[in-house]
């Protein structure tokens, strides 16, 4: 059984660690294993595990009239994914070359 997207995507930030991941590399990230109306609610679940504390925004830039947000797992949910989520289920997926610092491309 897949997991939401919304807990795949807290598992792959999870194990990216402290550097984190620009939300439009990881929403390609998991079309690999999701189609467009699964993640058609990534953005707003981001933005919601951001306001109850298990992300944080490393880095936001405004791009053609869209803001582009680096997300991080932040560093007190660390424990709590462990705990409610079952690691061993996060799928795997090919992440895109890092971009060099600051850049949201």
């Amino acid at each position: 059984m897949t997991p939401a997207p919304k807990f795949q995507a807290a598992m792959t930030l999870y194990h990216l660690g402290e550097q984190g991941i620009w939300e439009h590399h990881l929403f390609k990230a998991l079309q690999q294993h999701y189609g467009e109306t699964e993640l058609s609610g990534l953005r707003e679940d981001l933005i919601g595990l951001n306001t109850v504390g298990w992300l944080q925004v490393l880095e936001q830039r405004e791009h053609r009239g869209q803001i582009l947000r680096r997300y991080a797992l932040a560093p007190s949910a660390r424990r709590l994914v462990e705990h409610q989520l079952d690691l061993r289920r996060c799928l795997p997926v090919e992440l895109p070359a890092p971009a060099p610092a600051g850049e949201p491309v």
